[in-house]
């Protein structure tokens, strides 16, 4: 895969934690308004959570991971989980929260039921249309941490 490509999934991915919050904050993706102290707390909290549940480590590597500056390619290496393994793991959270968020924008009607089937086969179809390009996850980011949009 092209390290755009890459970097996109893997920031869409690892990011599952900052559309919850986000979506519960009053604050917005782009506001001026920075997080307080405990929202902050809170999110840095909820994202070490998810990335070693993601992993399937302990909160601590991924912290410590996280204060080496390791990306989460050199984490799972690391811990012997490969390459192929990563990329699936990326892929399937991030269908899993995509699922769940077009689930709730149709329960509130933001969305009807086929325009989010529509948008999950659009998703399922750019995730396959990036699959075997480029050399590796490289430098994805630093700190494992990103956003995550539709």
């Amino acid at each position: 895969m092209s390290k755009r490509i890459l970097v996109t999934l893997a920031v869409a991915v690892l990011g599952l934690t900052a559309v919850g919050v986000t979506a519960a904050s009053a604050h917005g993706w782009f506001s001026p308004i920075q997080p307080t102290p405990d929202e902050l707390v809170q999110q840095t909290t909820n994202r070490f959570q998810k990335e070693a549940d993601l992993l399937g480590v302990s909160v601590d590597d991924v912290k410590n991971a996280w204060a080496k500056g390791q990306t989460i390619q050199e984490l799972a290496m690391e811990k012997g989980i490969s390459e192929t393994d990563l990329r699936q793991k990326l892929t399937d959270a991030r269908k899993e929260q995509l699922s769940a968020n077009l689930k709730t924008f149709v329960e509130r009607g933001v969305i009807t039921q086929d325009q989010a089937d529509q948008r999950l086969k659009v998703m399922e179809d750019r995730v396959d249309d990036v699959q075997g390009f480029g050399h590796g996850l490289g430098k994805m980011h630093r700190g494992m941490h990103g956003l995550m949009g539709l």
